[in-house]
């Protein structure tokens, strides 16, 4: 869909163009209509000064009395020529020089008003009547040149073009302006929402006009209908996990003090096994319970009290974490699935390492995780991924870490890849976590 600034500005172009347009031609209508009045009425005033110069002579005939004529019908190509048809004689004006105007054969009393090509390229507005004096017909064309009229229309059409064109740029910038102002709440609004997805705010601020705060209101009560929902799906899972662990210890420890053995052995490893799922589950009930909109996360300050936990968890190893953080690495995400996400890999490398465990995290969120333990095969590399695989099925610590890892990593787009570490011999990790 267009952009609803693009579409508004461009209904006020066409509607502008439209209406300006439209007036622009009835002015010039009307100025050309004035115009031809105009010289239609002085068309008028000469053709009665040529009737009224017409006398009868001693024949009984009407004649030119050309000596009273006005000067301007003297003048060759003046622009101001008549000529005047009779039953017995044609009169032409001087002006007209050796060239001649046609007289159409009208009826007593009909009148013609057009325009004619005359001479040098003029173009004449011809008045034509028919009259009567003394009883004799007369047929009397008078013309004027229109072109100064015309090519003064022509300037005033480009006037008015330039001047409409002005006054429709000038409200398009009006309108633009005034869009651009009415827009600015739904822009805010925008730029909150960004700001959500980037952990920055909560929830959209509701002082906004009344036309955009139903809208605003209802994406608020969706996010808090989100975040309610996966908070009490998290907290039914945990609760569901909680709850079967203190019959499962009991069947357990009731198994365990049992004298039959294969029975007791069986029991205890369904126990087991149960609990383990059930630890497994509840780890992904809180990945799953993310919150539909991010927090910024500052890696540096989430590690420094995750390594601080481990080396208390390990200190009979005394293990060394170094931490090569850039400035302002943050990621904007759920802090509780980072936690997660760092805590098993951490936990991981301290069950392998000798001493030292070396992380370093880029600006761009490229993160590095290696130990000076003994590594591990290419064939193992291939299964720590997999579910219920552990690097050492007789070690402590959690049976799918590294699977809920793997979990986490497709949950937050980010991306994960396991193998040696040359710089300390250990086991080598590479993940790299998704930029906003």
């Amino acid at each position: 869909m267009s952009s609803l600034k693009a579409r508004l500005n461009f209904g006020v172009f066409f509607v502008s163009l439209l209406f300006f347009s439209t007036l622009m031609a009835v002015n010039i209508f009307l100025f050309n209509r004035f115009g031809e009045s105009f010289v239609e009425t002085r068309l008028q005033h000469d053709t009665d000064a040529l009737l009224a110069n017409l006398s009868l002579d001693e024949n009984g005939k009407l004649s030119l009395d050309e000596v009273s004529l006005n000067p301007i019908f003297l003048q060759p190509f003046s622009g101001y020529y008549f000529i005047i048809e009779m039953d017995h004689r044609t009169y032409l004006s001087r002006s007209l020089w050796d060239q001649n105007l046609s007289v159409s054969k009208l009826q007593l009393g009909e009148k013609i008003l057009q325009e004619v090509e005359g001479p040098v390229e003029q173009t004449l507005l011809t008045l034509e009547g028919a009259y009567q004096k003394d009883g004799q017909l007369i047929r009397i064309a008078v013309a004027e040149d229109y072109t100064p009229i015309g090519e003064n229309l022509q300037s005033l059409t480009i006037a008015l073009a330039l001047l409409n064109g002005g006054i429709v740029l000038f409200l398009m910038l009006i309108q633009r302006f005034i869009v651009t102002r009415g827009m600015e709440p739904l822009q805010k609004t925008t730029e909150e929402l960004s700001a959500i997805g980037a952990g920055d705010k909560d929830f959209l601020n509701e002082k906004v006009p009344e036309e955009v705060l139903p809208l605003v209101k209802e994406i608020n009560k969706l996010m808090v209908m989100v975040d309610n929902r996966i908070k009490r799906s998290t907290t039914a899972l945990g609760n569901l996990a909680h709850a079967l662990k203190t019959p499962l210890a009991l069947i357990e420890q009731s198994a365990s003090g049992d004298k039959v053995g294969s029975a007791s052995k069986d029991i205890i490893t369904a126990a087991k096994q149960i609990k383990h799922q059930l630890d497994s589950e509840l780890k992904r009930a809180r990945i799953i319970g993310s919150t539909g909109h991010g927090q910024k996360i500052d890696l540096e300050a989430m590690l420094e009290p995750l390594t601080d936990t481990l080396k208390k968890i390990y200190q009979d190893k005394e293990v060394n974490f170094i931490l090569d953080v850039a400035p302002h690495a943050t990621y904007v995400g759920d802090k509780h699935d980072m936690m997660e996400l760092f805590g098993n890999l951490l936990d991981n490398a301290c069950k392998w390492a000798k001493a030292t465990i070396h992380i370093s995290i880029t600006k761009d969120l490229f993160v590095i995780i290696e130990d000076d333990g003994p590594g591990i095969s290419k064939e193992k590399l291939e299964q720590i991924e997999k579910r219920g695989i552990r690097l050492d099925e007789a070690g402590e610590g959690h049976g799918l870490g590294l699977s809920i890892v793997r979990e986490i990593v497709d949950l937050t787009g980010a991306d994960i890849s396991y193998g040696a570490s040359e710089n300390y011999g250990g086991l080598k990790i590479s993940l790299k976590l998704k930029v906003s």
